[in-house]
């Protein structure tokens, strides 16, 4: 999607500028493009069909004329929605769930978005009251950004749209890259661009008159699960299984063949058992053979594969793949990355899509809702250590509970528990995310107003503003709310989920964001999830008969690809080039010698793997440098035929309905 509302300008000057938008986002929807268009109001849409191909046409009015809706996602409870709504006596011309979500907002209005059970940017326009309305489902699966310039909103799926607009500046932020760079991700509502807003998760922008009022619409998450509390570890594990299975049950409605992703972790092979006894023929299924990957997972895939008896392909990603399409992956993510694994993940999209496998289950979110990562363990032992004064006996009940960052960080436990120690007076809101936070060279690299504690302060802000009692919750808690809010929402759901599959024609669906899991979840003590220094306890109980005991059993593993080892610059390609003087001075907030002193590190390893947190950093710093040559610098609109797939195009100014409420 991608518009404007008050441009002021002639209809030939309107259409002008949202096709430019519409070819620059182009990629996301490669099924159909359709556009809408009055004086005060402004729409562009491309399409990814996937439930009612022929009939379910964007930008979509209702029978009145009144209300106009474009959308980018799924509405997966859509079916009931509609028969609630058929009672009501509202009537449907398609089985699609554009349509739902249309007569939603418009039958319900504001009351709707906590009806919709779906991942979804949507825009909706009131012509008769001149409200638009921007919404973004509660955890940001899907994407949606707006800018306000000269008395224009303008709004879009992907920052790039925004830049379609001549009006709209193409600045890069340093305050802001510096905050995605220690976080790993921009901040909810943040983007890495001057004057350039995201709508955070779960939150509506309403424009009225010219004045845009953000609001949040979801607050689940703060509150207690709303079904009756489990009794015991027993029944929440069979409430587990029940919420996951109707969760993934919503997830399989599509008009096109389904697959899913088997990692060969407790995550992906839960996602695939529940997919299989629904579905109730063979899956096809898809794992990835990672380069260079220090943990041999294709034993534990294939296991699964034997179990589930799927149709599998098992898709390898090499280090020359790696190199090859990072600058692409970059444009495509619009914010620094610090891992490789997006493009392992764009590399399996090219191949669901080439297998004509057009929605993908994913096993994305686990980790956050039940304890999986390592931090939550020393988060835990932190906590007792500061509230006890004694770090005694700490790096010996962390260290053979490390499992997962060793491949990453290989600091061992003792230092990690002296760098608190050293630290005690501070400020440990943030938990053990602190040592991560504050470890990587952003402040070396970056020039800009403010400090780590300015970066603090903003992400506390958030994470307060959304979880009023944040600071009142254990540590662990803590933890796990600030990797969803950080790492999952900001880098997940965005460069892994959203984005690999653009331009593949596949979408991305993630049953453990669905909010009954997640507030689920959220019900349960903490010793149900991290059970002693066993993380995702209830998970793996929960399907323990159900699963190979080698992946039942298994410690966290996240996919390792090569990164900063990939990409050094010992080659006549991007890579040497995007390091050239003159594209770091062009950036305008880098400092030379510290990229300098950080390059070499990099180019002098000879260690099978950039240390840490060397290696992390220079990933960070050429995406950086990539986003200013591609988005700043370098920035053009593709030339795509739009008017091959132009299926609707609808003259806003010229319906009898309109013109009479007027």
């Amino acid at each position: 999607m991608v518009g404007f509302i008050d441009s002021g300008l002639r209809k030939d000057q309107r259409i002008e500028l949202v096709r430019r938008g519409i070819r620059a986002i182009a990629h996301r929807g490669p099924d159909e493009v359709g556009l809408y268009d009055s004086a005060a109001f402004t729409l562009g849409t491309v399409r990814l069909s996937v439930i009612d191909p022929r009939l379910g046409q964007q930008p979509m009015v209702t029978p009145d004329n009144r209300y106009i809706a474009g959308f980018n996602g799924e509405v997966f409870n859509y079916l009931e929605l509609r028969s609630e709504l058929e009672a009501n006596g509202v009537r449907f011309t398609t089985n699609s769930d554009t349509e739902v979500l249309l007569h939603s907002l418009a039958y319900w209005g504001h009351d709707a978005l906590l009806r919709l059970n779906g991942q979804f940017g949507f825009v909706f326009y009131d012509k008769w009251e001149r409200v638009l309305i921007l919404g973004r489902d509660r955890f940001g699966e899907r994407p949606l950004f707006y800018t306000q310039q000269d008395g224009t909103l303008y709004f879009a799926s992907e920052v790039k749209g925004l830049f379609a607009f001549p009006k709209v500046p193409r600045e890069l932020a340093p305050e802001k890259v510096r905050r995605a760079m220690r976080y790993w991700s921009p901040i909810p509502g943040d983007t890495c661009f001057t004057g350039i807003e995201a709508i955070p998760p779960g939150h509506v922008l309403t424009v009225r008159q010219g004045q845009p009022e953000l609001t949040k619409y979801y607050h689940g998450i703060e509150r207690q699960y709303a079904g009756p509390p489990p009794k015991s570890f027993e029944d929440a594990k069979a409430g587990l299984r029940e919420v996951i299975r109707e969760s993934i049950r919503l997830r399989l409605r599509t008009d096109y063949e389904l697959g899913t992703y088997i990692s060969g972790g407790i995550d992906s092979s839960v996602v695939a058992t529940v997919m299989n006894d629904l579905i109730g023929e063979p899956l096809t299924t898809f794992s990835i053979d990672a380069a260079d990957s220090p943990v041999d997972e294709w034993p534990f895939q294939r296991a699964m594969v034997a179990r589930l008896g799927s149709r599998h392909t098992r898709i390898p990603v090499s280090r020359a793949q790696i190199r090859e399409r990072f600058p692409h992956v970059v444009r495509q993510c619009e914010q620094p990355l610090h891992f490789t694994a997006p493009v392992a993940y764009g590399v399996l999209a090219e191949e669901v899509g080439l297998a004509g496998v057009r929605v993908i289950l994913g096993g994305e979110g686990a980790d956050e809702l039940f304890a999986g990562y390592d931090i939550a363990k020393e988060a835990t032992i932190l906590e007792r250590c500061l509230r006890t004064g004694s770090f005694e006996g700490a790096a010996e009940e962390l260290g053979p509970a490390l499992n997962d960052v060793r491949y990453s960080d290989a600091t061992d436990a003792g230092p990690i528990f002296r760098y608190y120690a050293n630290r005690a007076n501070r400020d440990f809101t943030l938990g053990a995310h602190l040592r991560r936070f504050e470890t990587e060279p952003v402040d070396e690299l970056i020039e800009a107003s403010g400090d780590v504690f300015d970066d603090h302060a903003a992400l506390l802000g958030r994470l307060r503003a959304q979880f009023p009692d944040f600071e009142q919750r254990p540590a662990s808690d803590r933890s796990m709310l600030v990797d969803m809010h950080t790492f999952l929402i900001g880098y997940g759901m965005t460069c892994l989920g959203d984005r690999a599959g653009t331009g593949f024609g596949v979408e991305g669906r993630y049953p453990y964001m669905d909010s009954n899991v997640v507030e689920y979840a959220a019900s349960l003590p903490i010793e149900w999830k991290l059970h002693g220094m066993r993380s995702k306890h209830i998970l793996r109980e929960a399907y323990a008969d159900r699963l190979p005991p080698e992946i039942a059993d298994r410690p966290k593993f996240g996919m390792r690809l090569p990164g900063a080892e990939a990409l050094r610059p010992d080659g006549d390609d991007w890579v040497t080039a995007i390091l050239s003087p003159s594209a770091i001075r062009r950036v305008g907030f880098l400092r030379p010698a510290a990229v300098d002193r950080l390059v070499e590190v990099v180019r002098t390893s000879d260690a099978p793997r950039v240390p840490y947190p060397f290696g992390d950093a220079y990933v960070h710093l050429l995406s950086v440098l990539l986003m200013e040559e591609f988005l700043i610098h370098d920035f053009h609109v593709p030339e795509v035929d739009i008017d091959r797939i132009m299926m609707r195009d609808i003259d806003g100014d010229h319906d009898p309905v309109g013109v009479a409420a007027h």
